[in-house]
């Protein structure tokens, strides 16, 4: 479904991004992946090659900094000459009351969830509008649709802005075949985030599942299937929309 494209998925070490990125692979798509840990990413791309028999490649960068964003897109134009698919997957969240937070937290969730993705995607759409556009994936969360979990005002409010920066891409750029749809995960399996979480609060897999319509938790394989949706011929008059992929959470909450 991917055959001659190019992808670049941030955050594509772990979790919801090494499944998308082995996903993006299976379908014939060129991909790579940046994140600051060389170490992660190089056992990501060991096990990814081991599962699908293609290689993926790593540029290592800082999602928050502009000179890292511009090198990374940069570095992949010069060896494909286009980036038909963004993922913006990389995120952080951290737990701390809405009255003991700092600004330097609110700042870190809103440079790496936020403005990572508006540098990434600006960089990107202005190189490939020329071209005939591109397909743009923000990984928001339940947590930019509904306050949970508590405490995370910060993470919660960047996801909630990734929304509505997908929104506006795609009704500033859909005339220029410039597609933004945004992805909503809930709670997800073999992902840091939900494992701190739990080491957080104590949580467990089971507590959360009992929270979904379906009685269970999803994995990265479920949100990687969405992303390739996006990315794919399959939504080509789908844009400015979220999905959300939490097995009916907030719905049944």
């Amino acid at each position: 479904m991917l055959k001659g494209k190019t992808a670049l998925v941030t955050g594509g070490s772990q979790g919801i991004g090494k499944a998308i990125t082995g996903l993006f692979l299976e379908e014939g798509a060129e991909v790579f992946i940046c994140s600051r840990d060389p170490v992660k990413a190089a056992a990501a791309l060991v096990e990814i090659f081991r599962d699908t028999g293609r290689k993926a490649e790593f540029i290592q960068a800082d999602v928050s900094q502009r000179p890292d964003i511009e090198r990374v897109v940069k570095s992949v134009m010069e060896r494909c000459g286009r980036i038909d698919i963004l993922v913006n997957n990389a995120g952080i969240q951290e737990f701390v009351p809405f009255l003991e937070m700092d600004e330097q937290l609110w700042d870190r969730h809103f440079a790496v969830n936020v403005k990572s993705a508006f540098l990434f995607s600006q960089a990107i759409a202005k190189r490939m509008i020329p071209l005939g556009g591109c397909k743009i994936i923000n990984m928001s969360s339940d947590s930019g649709v509904a306050p949970v979990p508590v405490p995370a005002s910060a993470y919660c409010s960047s996801k909630s802005a990734l929304i509505g920066l997908s929104r506006c891409i795609a009704k500033e750029l859909g005339r220029y075949g410039v597609y933004c749809n945004a992805i909503c995960p809930g709670g997800i399996e073999d992902t840091g985030m939900l494992e701190s979480y739990h080491s957080t609060f104590g949580g467990k897999d089971e507590e959360d599942a009992d929270l979904t319509a379906l009685g269970h938790l999803g994995k990265p394989e479920d949100v990687a299937r969405v992303a390739l949706f996006f990315a794919s011929e399959l939504s080509n008059h789908v844009t400015g929309e979220r999905i959300m992929v939490t097995g009916g959470d907030i719905m049944t909450q």
